[in-house]
């Protein structure tokens, strides 16, 4: 079943987002609105709430995210320019 979300807020971000990096967040929202981010990206469940996701869209950066899944939406939380890597307790498991 295909996912379909709509943007609810966080575009203030966006601001404070170099020219250079604008379309690759760009191409991360239109994709997590269509739902194929959790194919195309790296995504990784974060702290705070069971709704919050970072997704790696660069080498090093990365979209921080809230998703409503009872309202459909999502709201742009912010971004990381820091090096993102694999996750050691994954390596565990």
């Amino acid at each position: 079943m295909a996912v379909r979300l709509a943007l609810a807020g966080g575009l203030e971000w966006l601001d404070s987002i170099p020219e250079s990096e604008r379309a690759t967040i760009f191409t991360a929202l239109f994709a997590i609105c269509d739902g194929s981010a959790f194919l195309t990206y790296g995504v990784f469940k974060v702290g705070g709430g069971r709704d919050r996701f970072l997704l790696t869209v660069a080498p090093e950066l990365a979209v921080r995210i809230r998703i409503d899944w009872a309202r459909s939406e999502f709201e742009l939380l912010g971004f990381t320019r820091r090096a993102l890597g694999w996750p050691k307790e994954l390596d565990e498991l």
